[in-house]
């Protein structure tokens, strides 16, 4: 029975380095609450001032979900800076920099989309209602969604056309006044 005395050290080192991270851990939850707090708050004031500007509905949510999804980076990245005391800012960037640049490859067409999808909105090239054509799709616009656009053909069918290929094409609309 040599084995059951190391085994029983190791644990005890386990217990204790546990509770000695309890007040870090109780921090990093505090830390989080509150920028939950102030994601809330920024998302309401970026509402009020995007809804005064009279911009799209759908924009203002994009606006309202990228400044609450900024404020909550910030908040996990200071979480993980009290957690991990010997993991610095600079540190968590140069690793969520390396990530991202594997995502971007990864959704590249999912990104490209949504980028085209916010173009299309601020740019306000069509509207809802109106009759398009673009390549092989021809329809009345029915919605605008940051990943694509909902067209009704005239048959009654719809499609959703990513937006990537509004964006790069041609598009003839009929409608527009």
């Amino acid at each position: 029975m040599e084995f059951l005395p190391p085994l029983i050290n190791e644990g005890r080192e386990m217990w204790l380095t546990t509770v000695r991270a309890l007040p870090n851990l109780g921090m990093a939850v505090l830390t989080l609450l509150f920028f939950w707090l102030i994601s809330m708050l920024v998302k309401r004031i970026v509402k009020k001032l995007a809804e005064s500007s009279g911009i799209r509905p759908s924009l203002i949510g994009l606006f309202e979900t990228m400044a609450g999804a900024l404020v909550w980076t910030i908040g996990v990245l200071v979480s993980l800076t009290i957690v991990f005391p010997s993991l610095t800012p600079a540190k968590l960037l140069a690793a969520l920099g390396l990530g991202s640049v594997a995502v971007g490859f990864a959704f590249k067409d999912i990104f490209e989309n949504f980028l085209a999808g916010i173009l299309i909105m601020l740019r306000k090239p069509m509207r809802i209602d109106d009759f398009i054509e673009c390549g092989d799709v021809s329809g009345r616009v029915e919605k605008i969604t940051i990943r694509d656009t909902y067209v009704r053909k005239i048959g009654d069918e719809l499609i959703l056309v990513p937006n990537s290929l509004l964006f790069k094409n041609p598009v003839f609309i009929s409608t527009d006044q």
